[in-house]
């Protein structure tokens, strides 16, 4: 079996969600998801110059060469593109030998994988650009939904995000998290690094008395919300210094969290070291690493027992060893995941296939088209708080290329 072409689709949705397609001369056809980057489609389509004739199923041998055909720029978006394709690949390997991902990889721990539902700030779609601007998508431009029906709240979300104060309180923190565990989810997650009155410098990554308190007061809504029955993790998205990093984690302390992710940026490891080491709070981080010397660096030097990395970035193949190198230290994972339903199921079998799994992320609960992306679910993708995992060969689901070809996103090529 020999690669013949890789191409490309891009949907539009709460992120890009990057499609890859590889093709054989079998007529066997994988799909995999690649992280949102600007310009990821022709990175990815560059790859054919490289592995046109190529067996898929050499996958660690064509992972190294495609790593070693962009050592001048990686990690980062090339990896984004690798993992993309690799992901294609081992979902071509499974349909070959007709066998699930998960075996592949090892075997399975899980039949069903615990989803935690990222809730953000509110329960409005929040959708942004690969350069993090906020849009509407086209879709719903297409369907006459307003844009006041989309909100950006998180700091992070680029310049020109619209505050959005007036709903920013205990009471609706509280409310969506009860929605949300009503609908099953034993883990929520928030943000917290949201618009505040009290806001005193954009850049200086500190943190007010008063903004901690107002942090401290939204988590204390979800907390009184869902009680201690529901797991619950705080997102800070890199925007603070230690100092008011270690001042939040400890005004959160009373709340137990699960972990506390990303208070610092994540380029310094002694840093978010000197974070965890002032409070008992745990912290977590690992969506903007790519290495298993980073993640290593992480638990020996940093002392981080919980660690995030994301399913795209890392990959399947690598991310199974990355877990084996946690598992090691007794450190446990909860996977990141923006991804459509497409990537949230290859996460899926990669956290059925290893021991140390907390729970695996969903982005998507407010996407009304999610689950139409995909032919081979009998019933919702994400119910219950959990992932069924498939048997079937591959990752047990298909692309519906007409659902995909409604939600594309404009100028892009759909698989050309």
């Amino acid at each position: 079996m020999k690669i013949t072409r890789i191409s490309t689709a891009v949907i539009e949705s709460n992120f890009d969600w990057t499609i890859v397609k590889v093709e054989t001369d079998e007529r066997i056809t994988g799909y995999g998801e690649a992280f949102a980057a600007p310009g990821i489609t022709a990175t990815i389509r560059e790859f054919n110059s490289i592995l046109a004739g190529e067996d898929p199923t050499s996958i660690d041998r064509i992972v190294r060469r495609m790593k070693a055909s962009v050592v001048h720029c990686a990690p980062g978006q090339a990896w984004h593109a690798i993992y993309g394709i690799e992901a294609a690949l081992l979902d071509v390997i499974g349909k070959k030998h007709q066998m699930p991902v998960w075996r592949i990889l090892g075997g399975k721990y899980r039949d069903r994988v615990t989803v935690y539902a990222d809730c953000h700030a509110g329960d409005a779609l929040s959708s942004i650009t690969p350069l993090l601007k906020p849009r509407t998508p086209a879709w719903m431009r297409a369907s006459g939904i307003s844009e006041e029906n989309t909100r950006i709240s998180v700091k992070h979300h680029g310049w020109d995000a619209n505050s959005a104060e007036e709903a920013l309180t205990p009471e609706s923190y509280g409310a969506r998290a009860k929605a949300m565990a009503d609908r099953g989810f034993r883990i929520i997650k928030f943000d917290v690094d949201v618009p505040t009155p009290y806001e005193t410098d954009e850049y200086n990554r500190d943190l007010s008395r008063l903004e901690i308190e107002f942090a401290a007061a939204l988590v204390e809504g979800v907390r009184k919300a869902v009680g201690w029955g529901v797991g619950l993790a705080i997102d800070c998205h890199w925007n603070y210094g230690v100092q008011a990093a270690v001042e939040l984690a400890r005004a959160l302390e009373p709340y137990k969290l699960l972990w506390l992710e990303d208070p610092v940026p994540p380029d310094n490891i002694r840093a978010i070291g000197d974070v965890q080491r002032g409070t008992t709070t745990p912290i977590s981080t690992g969506e903007n690493h790519y290495l298993r010397t980073d993640f290593e660096r992480l638990i020996v030097e940093a002392g981080l027992r919980v660690l995030a990395p994301d399913v795209q970035k890392i990959g399947l193949w690598e991310g199974r060893k990355v877990a084996d190198l946690c598992d090691m230290h007794y450190v446990n994972l909860t996977m990141h995941n923006i991804a459509g339903p497409l990537g949230t199921m290859a996460g899926a079998h990669l956290a059925a296939a290893i021991p140390n799994l907390l729970a695996l992320e969903w982005h998507a609960a407010s996407i009304p088209f999610h689950d139409a992306l995909v032919r081979g679910l009998d019933g919702p993708m994400v119910a219950g708080g959990v992932v069924k995992v498939p048997d079937s060969p591959g990752f047990g689901i298909e692309m519906n290329e007409d659902v995909m070809y409604e939600y594309r996103k404009p100028g892009e090529d759909f698989f050309e």
